[in-house]
């Protein structure tokens, strides 16, 4: 690779020519702007109020919404013509896993095919609680939530479960997005009430290196991280590219990353305890205590835990002194030539001492196992950011490095193009709460932008910028530009930041409630797949396939074992205190059989890094170790194989067939299709379920077999085929 600029620039565009005249694919956009003005980017634009298109005829007819005028004018322009809109059953279907991730009853199907009053709908399940517990999963997602901290000291964070209820709560009580943002920022600057506390905990979950031997690259590395996660969950950039040099495509410059990272080296992050069994106490934070019961029990809560360390500390110093004084022993034992202490007085003297050593090291840790096991009356806890007590600015780390230390910028100096500048920060304050500000100040282009784009992203499976997690120089253009800034105006100026007003806005649009699918001689089909296979001008709807935690969910409803009141304990992991570890070591955290057994919703579940669920992993959950915005969507052999193998599966799939056993075989099918699809099926899937069964039933006659068992094993097998189905498995 060249190394000035202008030669990697042209060395790029060469190889972009080449890729094209190789393959025929046109090259990466971003690839072929690096040399332009990077302050001219589009993400880099205020947002404006674009006014709204003039349409044909056609187009007024058509469109239900503001917002698909400018899908229409984009078809227009491209002479292609949107599909039919979605039949009843099918939208219903598609509006409750949207909005609370839980499929219809057949009631609500039938209901609503009988009056199809989308809006009335659609206020209802905003209101339901299952709404937050569906879209708080995504942004969870970008929050890299987990309740452990993964890397090689797999510590457990008891508390973590509460900020998961506290982005559940504020989803449903539609907490506006600018407040949203700026309490997880500096909630405690901000009120500091226990809510704004715990929602200060987004900048608490990530993975840390407990194994880290220096404590400054511990510290820089843990701002690192924050720096990352705010910056690509909120702002869509890639700030932390900027640790080591100017950022290679965006016009983030080397200092204005030191300058985010004195805030956060400003303030403490309080993640709670490091390993148990380590003795670097600057690992070691405490957690806040919350609640009206803080003040009287956390004092005697931080002296059990002190009672704890000590011993542990006391084990660990005895049996390394211990250690060394017989290493010593053997050695002399060996140059002497002889066989054991008792041979020579000092030998045996010293073997002596190191016995009583070793032994007063294990009543330390007798001591300490008791006293883990009587956990005294504690408070609430939460993972929580406070103010350093002397907060100071950041200085450059040359290429990164820890040690390598340049020249100190000042808190919150920001020079992207485009961005506001910070608030004024005192020298008593780390510059949180400017930061907050910042972030949701209305001369900000891109907070608006990117969390519109990521709610469309969520509702119609791609982003207006299909690159959600980066609006940067690499990033993807936005496929209708004046509709994105429309609705970020919209969503700013008249639903006041809120997320439900947005999402009622978008899924009330005709845009939306296409049809995904149309007879394969329509001849709009075939224009439009070939001019736009990806579905980017919007013709149609996309088949997604459900999240796992919408299947999981899904199945555990159709089989009746579904239990959607929140976990009284909040989590598994919720009584796991000082450092405890994921793992099945006397000391450490085991959750295996509360995960096999856990029937509250999928949101619930305790996500542990490196632990993960064989079912979560293998149908894409997020990566807990990382900003994501976008799940993959991989389709591979093994998901089949689990969906014919699991037993979870197969437990759920025979708890349903339980409720339709006692059934004739006609009424039984009709209620496995309104169970599994919420109506009926066609016929010719009705007639081959009815089949099966009745094949099953005459063979266990013929066998002399328990019929009723046969019948039971029969529809267990057909709702483990319906729950296989992609009929099933994708919202249409």
């Amino acid at each position: 690779m060249p190394k000035s600029t202008q030669q990697r620039l042209a060395w790029l565009r060469g190889q972009a020519r080449c890729l094209f005249l190789v393959t025929g694919l046109v090259p990466f956009a971003g690839s072929l702007a690096l040399g332009g003005d990077k302050a001219a980017h589009w993400a880099f634009q205020p947002v404006v109020d674009v006014p709204l298109p003039r349409l044909s005829v056609a187009g007024e007819a058509w469109s239900k919404s503001p917002l698909d005028r400018f899908v229409w004018r984009k078809l227009e322009q491209q002479k292609l013509s949107p599909l039919d809109d979605a039949e009843s059953v099918v939208l219903v279907r598609r509006l409750y896993f949207s909005l609370t991730g839980l499929p219809p009853s057949a009631a609500d199907v039938a209901a609503f095919v009988e009056k199809p009053d989308a809006s009335a709908l659609v206020d209802r399940l905003l209101a339901s609680p299952r709404f937050g517990e569906k879209w708080a999963r995504h942004w969870l997602d970008l929050a890299r939530y987990a309740e452990s901290n993964g890397k090689d000291r797999n510590v457990a964070f008891a508390h973590a479960w509460r900020f998961r209820d506290w982005v559940i709560d504020a989803f449903n009580a539609d907490l506006p997005y600018d407040e949203f943002v700026a309490d997880q920022i500096a909630g405690d600057l901000r009120g500091g009430s226990d809510a704004q506390i715990v929602a200060t905990g987004f900048l608490t979950l990530g993975p840390k290196a407990f194994q880290e031997a220096e404590q400054e690259k511990f510290a820089m590395d843990v701002a690192d991280e924050q720096i990352d996660v705010m910056s690509r969950s909120i702002l869509a950039l890639t700030v932390a590219c900027a640790r080591c040099h100017d950022h290679k495509f965006d016009p983030i410059p080397t200092a204005d990353y030191y300058a985010l990272a004195g805030i956060f080296l400003s303030s403490e992050t309080l993640h709670g305890p490091g390993p148990l069994y380590f003795e670097k106490q600057y690992y070691n934070q405490p957690v806040v205590a919350i609640g009206g019961t803080a003040q009287a029990l956390d004092p005697r809560v931080q002296n059990w835990r002190s009672q704890i360390y000590d011993l542990t500390m006391n084990a660990i110093k005895l049996r390394s002194a211990a250690y060394k004084i017989r290493r010593k022993v053997t050695g002399t034992l060996r140059d002497k030539g002889l066989e054991k202490p008792e041979d020579d007085p000092e030998l045996l003297k010293m073997h002596e001492q190191s016995e009583a050593m070793y032994a007063e090291a294990t009543e330390s840790l007798d001591q300490r196992d008791k006293l883990l096991a009587e956990v005294p009356e504690h408070p609430a806890y939460a993972m929580a950011m406070r103010e350093a007590e002397m907060p100071e600015d950041c200085r450059i780390r040359e290429r990164g490095e820890y040690n390598a230390l340049g020249t100190a910028v000042a808190r919150g100096r920001m020079t992207i193009p485009g961005l506001p500048q910070l608030g004024e920060i005192a020298e008593t304050e780390s510059g949180r709460r400017q930061l907050a500000e910042w972030l949701i100040a209305a001369d900000n282009p891109l907070t608006a932008r990117v969390i519109v784009n990521r709610v469309w992203h969520h509702l119609f499976g791609s982003g207006l910028v299909a690159t959600v997690d980066n609006f940067g120089i690499t990033g993807e253009a936005p496929s209708h530009p004046e509709l994105l800034d429309w609705i970020a105006h919209k969503f700013v100026t008249e639903d006041e930041w809120s997320v439900k007003q947005l999402i009622r806005r978008i899924v009330l649009s005709r845009t939306w409630q296409l049809a995904s699918t149309t007879a394969q001689d329509d001849p709009r089909l075939s224009a439009a797949t070939q001019m736009d296979p990806a579905n980017r001008l919007l013709w149609r709807a996309s088949l997604r396939r459900l999240d796992i935690e919408a299947f999981r969910d899904a199945v555990m409803s159709v089989s009746g074992q579904l239990d959607l009141e929140r976990p009284a304990k909040g989590s598994p992991l919720a009584d796991a205190y000082l450092g405890s570890e994921i793992g099945t070591a006397k000391t450490h955290v085991n959750v295996s059989e509360e995960i096999a057994e856990f029937r509250h919703r999928s949101v619930y579940l305790p996500i542990l890094r490196n632990e993960l669920p064989e079912m979560l992993s293998l149908f894409d959950f997020a990566d807990t170790n990382a900003v994501t915005g976008a799940r993959n969507a991989r389709t591979i052999p093994s998901q089949a194989l689990f969906l014919m193998n699991s037993e979870f599966i197969e437990e759920q799939a025979r708890a349903a067939a339980a409720t339709v056993v006692e059934l004739n075989d006609e009424h039984a099918v009709d209620a496995v299709a309104r169970l599994v699809q919420g109506g009926e099926f066609e016929a010719r899937q009705r007639d081959a379920v009815l089949d099966f069964v009745r094949e099953r039933r005459d063979q266990s006659k013929g066998d002399a077999g328990d019929e009723k068992a046969a019948r039971l094993d029969a529809w267990t097998d057909v709702f483990q085929t319906m729950f296989a189905s992609a009929d099933f498995r994708y919202l249409k």
